[in-house]
C-alpha cells in the first residue's frame, strides 16, 4: 500500500445525575447507552515532502501555526489537500517550534468562500445582492481538541468531476481554489465564552497530498 494515514474517532456521550446526597454522577448516556466510534486509512497520498509551513511537520519537527485573534483568521492550508489533522494546543503561539503560555481560549475552524467577483470568483453573494466574504463553521475546538478531514483525494475527487448536485463544477474538495467554487480552510482564536481574544493561539496540524 502506498503512502497514507491510519486514524480514528471515538466519542462517549456522557449524562449527569445527581444522587440523593447531592453528588454529581456521570455515566454514559442512558438514551445512547455505548460509545461510538470509527476507524479507517486516508486515500493514497504522494509523500510527505512538503514544506513545514504548508504541510504542519518537516524533518521529524512541528512547525505550529499562529491562529490569528484578527478578522478573518488564519489560513490553515493554502491549496488542496488529501487528509488534514489539526488541533488547538491550548497553548499561545510563540514560534514556530516553541509554545507559549497556557490558555483557555478556543480556536473556531471554518470553510471560507470568498466573496462573489463577476468572471473572477464564483463566490457569496447575500439576499441583498451584496458581494461579501462568508464562513462556514467546522469546528469549535476547546484547549487540547482536534479534529481531522479525510479527503477523497486527487484521484477520487477527479472521478467525481467536480459534481454533487446537478451541475457540473459544483464540488469544492477541501482547500481548493477556483472560480468556480472556494472550499478555504481558516481558523481563529476566541475565548471560550466566544468573545474576541487578545492574542493567537498555537495550532498543530498536518495536512498532506
Amino acid at each position: 500500500m502506498a503512502d497514507h494515514i491510519r486514524h480514528s474517532v471515538h466519542i462517549t456521550p456522557i449524562e449527569e445525575l445527581t444522587d440523593e446526597q447531592g453528588n454529581t454522577i456521570k455515566i454514559i448516556s442512558g438514551e445512547v447507552n455505548t460509545s461510538l466510534g470509527g476507524s479507517g486509512d486516508s486515500v493514497d497520498l504522494a509523500n510527505y515532502s512538503g514544506a513545514g509551513s504548508a504541510q504542519g511537520y518537516t524533518g521529524g519537527a512541528v512547525n505550529y501555526l499562529d491562529m490569528t485573534h484578527s478578522t478573518g483568521g488564519t489560513q490553515i492550508r493554502g491549496s488542496g489537500v488529501d487528509f488534514i489533522f489539526i488541533k488547538n494546543t491550548g497553548f499561545k503561539f510563540s514560534s514556530t517550534s516553541v509554545l507559549g503560555s497556557s490558555t483557555t481560549d478556543c480556536i473556531l475552524v471554518v470553510l471560507k468562500e470568498v466573496a462573489y467577483n463577476s468572471g473572477v470568483d464564483g463566490g457569496f453573494r447575500t439576499a441583498g445582492d451584496a458581494n461579501q466574504d462568508h464562513f462556514y463553521e467546522i469546528g469549535w475546538l476547546k484547549p487540547g481538541e482536534a479534529i481531522i478531514l479525510p479527503s477523497g483525494g486527487l484521484s477520487v475527487d477527479g472521478n467525481l468531476a467536480n459534481k454533487f448536485g446537478s451541475n457540473t463544477n459544483d464540488l469544492s474538495y477541501i482547500g481548493q481554489i477556483s472560480q468556480n467554487g472556494q472550499a478555504r480552510v481558516f481558523g481563529r482564536t476566541y475565548q471560550s465564552n466566544g468573545n474576541d481574544a487578545s492574542d493567537g493561539n498555537a495550532l498543530e496540524f498536518l495536512a498532506v497530498t
